[in-house]
């Protein structure tokens, strides 16, 4: 079955980062857009402000996403 792509929005904030942790390695869904504030924006979600607790247990292919306004 091919997976969904998904994004989120708000991708830096706690709530989002729990998001990408949970879609991470989803069997339904493929995380390939992240939308944050212009603080983080243009950054990689490994770069972002604040930085993500979870980032350093993040993948490369995660944590090497760009991040969008």
């Amino acid at each position: 079955m091919k997976k969904l792509e998904v994004g989120i929005l708000g991708a830096t904030g706690m709530v989002g980062q729990r998001f990408v942790s949970l879609l991470e390695d989803h069997p339904w869904f493929e995380l390939v857009w992240l939308g944050a504030s212009d603080k983080s924006a243009g950054k990689s979600y490994a770069e972002s402000e604040p930085p993500a607790p979870d980032s350093a247990e993040t993948g490369n292919d995660i944590r090497s996403l760009r991040v969008w306004r």
